[in-house]
């Protein structure tokens, strides 16, 4: 990989660690979401700062997934690279520095790569979980539904190799995410089911 690639996607880990959720939730209730029982992303803003705060968070946090997918397609030459820059912003959505590697769950960052990497697919597939997701009223639905099935889009549609294992690293760094959140729930339904028995 080229020396430029490397800075890009410290560019892009840089713009991903910006978390407009917890720095709205810092300047108007001088606290951190996590202290609010929170995650600093759109839907936490929802919860927690209001409607409007959550369309500048989640818009903002788009953008910087768009803007950094953008830019891995003007620098990046190799398929390792143009994959490490794509994921950069969502790595530093979900794990930044300053937050002790405790951000977001990165789905609206990878939203925006996705849209610039394979919009019709994006869009197609975001909006199916967006969907299901306002049926059950549980905000992870776009991202379980919508990642999954956008990689499924571009491999079935046949787009190059580069979107296609761009789009699958994005997904995957996404359900890494979510991880201890899947573990706490499992542990959560074991336990109601000990209750029971």
């Amino acid at each position: 990989m080229e020396t430029r690639e490397w800075l890009t996607a410290l560019v892009g880990y840089a713009l991903g660690s910006v978390l407009p959720a917890e720095i709205l939730a810092r300047r108007r209730l001088r606290t951190s979401m996590r202290a609010l029982g929170d995650n600093p992303g759109g839907a936490g803003a929802w919860r927690k700062l209001g409607r409007s705060a959550a369309v500048v968070v989640a818009s903002f946090d788009v953008a910087k997934g768009a803007l950094v997918a953008w830019l891995a397609r003007r620098v990046a030459t190799s398929l390792e690279g143009f994959v490490l820059v794509c994921v950069s912003p969502v790595a530093g959505h979900n794990w930044p520095v300053y937050l002790l590697f405790r951000g977001g769950r990165g789905l609206a960052p990878a939203a925006g790569v996705l849209l610039v990497l394979a919009t019709g697919p994006a869009v197609v597939s975001l909006g199916l979980g967006a969907l299901l997701a306002l049926r059950t009223r549980w905000a992870p639905t776009v991202g379980i539904v919508g990642l999954p099935l956008c990689v499924a889009f571009l491999v079935a549609w046949q787009y190059p190799p580069r979107e296609v294992a761009a789009a699958t690293a994005v997904a995957l760094t996404v359900a890494v995410r979510q991880l201890p959140w899947v573990w706490e729930r499992l542990r959560e339904v074991k336990r109601r089911l000990s209750e029971w028995a």
